[in-house]
């Protein structure tokens, strides 16, 4: 009896110990503001069980009040409590009558409040959101928000022809992706006016990776590319068929292996905001591995003093805990010490044409010696992203655990290409060919683990075609 009356009151001091908050929004505004102040009543949700409620009336109680959008699109936020922004700036401002969180123009609104959930510790990857390992504090005083941003035209580019870009990708993984971009705070999205659909590939039978296909027989689906047009305007984003210099995140090739480079990438945007170019749009060829490097473009386009290991850091460590944000970096730098590499001596090693393999089946020469030194370099990136993963807290495992499955594949690509050379010599051939097809397999198996996107299984399924099916066919 006196357990069960314990539990009660615990029970019922819990229940009331969860804030209430209303999300106030104006009776004429637009709809970004409204999707705003819902994203923003979901965040509070799970940040601190909060009850949530987004009404266009002023309660009577004004108690955690928040009121979303602008003097111009809700006569709730006085024009002497809205600070002097431009169009894209950003204001999230404590004042007697609720918290203020808007911007210069719709889209703005809601850069502000993804701004205020990454505020409390919540962190937009590209994959989606992931909540902080320690529970904020509920408090909506004493908060003085205001950015500008110092690069105006902030863009995104992922089709690139094949398989493993855009063009794959259904619909509902476009928006999805659509949706984290604008919590990033991208302005363009690049939409080619006309992208034909990519040729299909048998993925049934022994197809490496095959589980990541779900029981499909081929992929991608064959439905044509959709038309993002009016979904993209509808979050804010203005969709544009070429506009301005591409800025590759991560590979400039279409390549399958992980090429983000930090150090190159930082240089890059301090010479955008050194010359003041205006913009940049964003290459992504894998976008699984390229969280943090969108992440980094974000925070840098609004505060030029931020460096690329410090937006590491205050990206992964809220949402991993202490102590792997160090191991992340230094696989990060290994990783760009392998690019490096391939940059210099074969930037198309990782394309996954159909000459991936072939070409180095068909070469007389011997192992190049820089092909081992890469391999090297991602086996020491991968165990860094496996301490890294054994170090994580709760949920943000899923981020390094695929970081560590992309480099895993990536160590067996290279173990494959090592037994391929290996191959030239007659005595050894058929013995090293099974050992390349074996290594394969167990890299596109790695990749299947790692697989959250349509690119990734792009890319499994033209390893299939263009790389085992070589190797099978050439053991035969």
């Amino acid at each position: 009896m006196i357990k069960t009356t314990l539990l009660c009151l615990l029970l019922a001091v819990t229940a009331s110990a969860a804030p209430k908050v209303t999300f106030l929004i104006g009776p004429k505004a637009p709809p970004l503001d409204k999707a705003a102040a819902e994203q923003l009543a979901g965040d509070f949700k799970a940040l601190f069980d909060a009850e949530t409620t987004v009404t266009t009336t002023a309660p009577a109680d004004s108690t955690n009040l928040v009121l979303v959008g602008s003097p111009l699109s809700n006569p709730a936020i006085k024009a002497d409590a809205w600070p002097k922004i431009g169009e894209q700036g950003i204001v999230i401002q404590s004042t007697p009558a609720g918290l203020i969180v808007g911007g210069g123009c719709p889209p703005a609104t809601m850069w502000a409040v993804a701004e205020l959930s990454h505020h409390f510790g919540i962190r937009h990857l590209l994959s989606g959101d992931l909540l902080p390992v320690e529970k904020p504090a509920f408090k909506l005083d004493g908060l003085s928000i205001v950015m500008e941003p110092k690069i105006l035209k902030r863009g995104w580019s992922m089709f690139n022809g094949i398989a493993t870009g855009a063009e794959s990708w259904g619909k509902d993984e476009h928006l999805a992706l659509l949706r984290q971009l604008v919590k990033l705070k991208f302005t363009h999205v690049l939409l080619p006016k006309k992208s034909p659909p990519v040729p299909l590939v048998a993925v049934d039978g022994d197809t490496g990776g095959r589980k990541a296909f779900a029981g499909a027989k081929s992929f991608p689906s064959g439905d044509p590319v959709p038309d993002l047009t009016k979904d993209a305007a509808a979050l804010g984003l203005v969709p544009v068929a070429l506009d301005f210099v591409t800025h590759s995140l991560g590979a400039r090739a279409p390549s399958v292996l992980p090429q983000f480079q930090p150090g190159d990438l930082d240089r890059r945007m301090r010479s955008i905001l050194k010359f003041k170019s205006g913009g940049f749009m964003a290459g992504a060829q894998m976008p699984g591995d390229l969280s943090a490097a969108a992440y980094f473009t974000s925070r840098v386009s609004f505060d030029d003093k931020i460096t690329a290991p410090q937006a590491l850091a205050g990206l992964v460590t809220p949402i991993c805990g202490d102590g792997v944000a160090e191991r992340v970096q230094k696989g990060f730098d290994l990783i760009a010490q392998a690019a490096k590499l391939i940059e210099t001596n074969d930037p198309d090693l990782g394309v996954p044409n159909a000459q991936v393999l072939k070409r180095h089946l068909d070469s007389k020469d011997a192992l190049p010696a820089w092909i081992t030194e890469a391999k090297t370099h991602y086996a020491g990136a991968m165990n860094e992203m496996y301490r890294a993963n054994t170090r994580a807290r709760e949920g943000a495992r899923s981020y390094t655990l695929h970081l560590a499955k992309r480099l895993e594949f990536t160590v067996h690509f290279f173990t494959a290409l090592e037994a391929v050379y290996a191959s030239h010599d007659a005595a050894k051939r058929a013995e090293s060919l099974e050992a390349a097809v074996e290594a394969l397999y167990n890299a596109l198996n790695s990749l299947a683990d790692a697989a959250r996107n349509n690119s990734e299984r792009g890319a499994i399924a033209l390893l299939n075609e263009n790389g085992l099916r070589v190797l099978m066919k050439a053991l035969e």
